[in-house]
C-alpha cells in the first residue's frame, strides 16, 4: 500500500555503458539529498532479471561492445541503433503497481513500460530516432533544442520538461571557480594537464587515436591523465598498447585512473576533473562538460552510437570542440594544441562552453519529480 506521506519511487537501470546509468544516479542522488525520507527501490535488469529478459539485455550489451570494433561492425551498430523498435520480449518483470513514480534513463525501458507514472531521463543533447516515445508520463531533456526534437516526433510538449544539463552534483558547487582557474591556465600558454577518456565499449579506433594523442602531448612536456574505465583487463591492454607503440618507458607525466565499479570510477573522475585544462573523448555524456563546464573538448572519430553525431554537431556549432578524425590528427595533437593556444582559440573554446546553459539539471529534475 502506498504511503500517504512518503513518495515511493522505483528506479530501473540497465548497466550498459556509463552515460545512461550516470544520469539516473545523479537524479537519485539529488532526490535523496532534497528529501532523505523518500523511498527508492533500485532494479538493475542485468542483475535482477532472469530467463529471456536477462538474455535480451546480455545480448544488448554484447551488441554494444560489437560496435566498438570499427569498420563494418560500427556501421552495422549505428544502423541498428537508428531503428525505433521495441523488441517483442519482456524487458522488465518487476511489479510496478505499488510505486508512485518509475524513473528510467533508457529509452527501451520507457517505451516498454508505457505507463503514465514513468519518468524518462534523457540526459543526452542529441535525440536520435530510437527515442520516439509517446505514451509515458514525463520526458526530461537537458536543453530546449532537445525538446524540439521530441516535439518533432509528435510528442505532446506538456510531457517534456527542460531541466538543464544533468551533471553530477559534485561538479556544480565549484564550477565557476574551476572554470576561472582553467581559463587563466589556458591563456597562460603553460604546460597543460589533459584528460583522455575511453568509452565503456573500449572502441578500437578510439583507443588507437587516444594512444597516439597521449604520446604526442607528453613528448612535448604536457601531463596526461588517462581514464581507463572499469574493465581492468581491457585497461591493462590499453597500457600495454601504449608501451608497445611508444617503444620506451612511459614518462611519469602519465597518470592512469580506473575504478572497481561505475560509482567508484565516477567519483575518481569528479575529483580530478577540476585540474584538467581540456580533454579528449568520444561525443557521448562527456559532451555535457564541454558545453556546461567550460572544458575544451577534442572529439574522437568515428562517431559510434546514435547520440554521438548529434552531440558532436551541437558542440561543434557552439565552438567548444575540435575533431580528431584521423591517426595523423592524433599524432599531431601537440602541434594542434600549440596552434590553438597561440591564436587564442583554445581559451575561446572554454569561454563558449560556460554560463550558456543551466548545469543543475539533476536537482531541477528531482524537484520536479517531488512536486508533481
Amino acid at each position: 500500500m502506498k504511503s500517504a506521506n512518503i513518495m515511493k519511487l522505483l528506479a530501473i537501470n540497465v548497466e550498459i555503458g556509463l552515460g545512461h546509468p550516470n544520469y539516473l544516479d545523479y537524479v537519485l542522488q539529488a532526490l535523496k539529498k532534497i528529501q532523505p525520507s523518500i523511498k527508492i527501490d533500485y532494479w538493475d535488469t542485468l542483475t535482477n532479471e532472469k530467463g529471456i529478459t536477462k538474455l535480451f539485455w546480455q545480448i544488448s550489451k554484447q551488441i554494444y561492445h560489437l560496435g566498438a570494433f570499427g569498420g563494418v561492425f560500427t556501421d552495422f551498430y549505428n544502423k541498428l541503433r537508428q531503428k525505433p523498435l521495441t523488441p517483442n520480449v519482456p524487458l522488465c518483470n518487476i511489479s510496478t503497481a505499488q510505486y508512485d513514480k518509475i524513473v528510467v534513463a533508457h529509452h527501451l525501458l520507457a517505451r516498454y513500460l508505457n505507463l503514465d507514472n514513468v519518468w524518462y531521463i534523457h540526459g543526452e543533447i542529441g535525440v536520435p530516432r530510437e527515442c520516439q516515445l509517446k505514451n509515458i508520463g514525463k520526458i526530461i531533456v537537458p536543453l530546449n533544442e532537445s525538446k524540439e526534437k521530441f516535439i518533432a516526433f509528435g510528442i505532446n510538449p506538456k510531457k517534456i520538461y527542460v531541466s538543464g544539463l544533468i551533471l553530477s552534483p559534485d561538479l556544480i558547487t565549484d564550477a565557476e571557480i574551476n572554470y576561472q582557474k582553467r581559463l587563466t591556465r589556458l591563456k597562460s600558454k603553460s604546460t597543460f594537464t589533459v584528460g583522455f577518456f575511453i568509452s565503456g565499449a573500449y572502441p578500437r579506433p578510439h583507443i588507437q587515436k587516444l594512444i597516439l594523442s597521449i604520446i604526442s602531448i607528453t613528448n612535448k612536456g604536457h601531463r596526461a591523465i588517462v581514464f581507463l574505465g572499469i574493465d581492468s583487463q581491457k585497461g591493462k591492454r590499453v597500457i600495454a598498447q601504449l608501451h608497445q607503440i611508444r617503444n620506451t618507458n612511459l614518462p611519469t607525466s602519465i597518470l592512469f585512473i580506473q575504478g572497481k565499479n561505475r560509482q567508484e570510477y565516477q567519483n575518481r573522475i569528479h575529483r580530478l576533473l577540476p585540474v584538467l585544462d581540456f580533454f579528449v573523448a568520444p561525443s557521448h555524456e562527456h559532451t555535457n562538460w564541454a558545453i556546461g563546464l567550460g572544458m575544451p573538448m577534442f572529439s574522437l572519430f568515428p562517431m559510434i552510437g546514435s547520440y554521438a553525431s548529434e552531440n558532436y554537431k551541437f558542440a561543434n556549432e557552439l565552438g567548444v570542440t575540435y575533431p580528431i578524425k584521423t591517426d595523423d590528427d592524433a599524432k599531431n595533437f601537440a602541434s594542434i594544441i600549440q596552434q590553438l593556444c597561440e591564436t587564442g582559440k583554445l581559451a575561446k573554446m572554454a569561454e563558449r562552453g560556460f554560463n550558456k546553459f543551466p548545469i543543475d539539471g539533476a536537482v531541477n529534475t528531482a524537484l520536479q519529480i517531488l512536486k508533481s
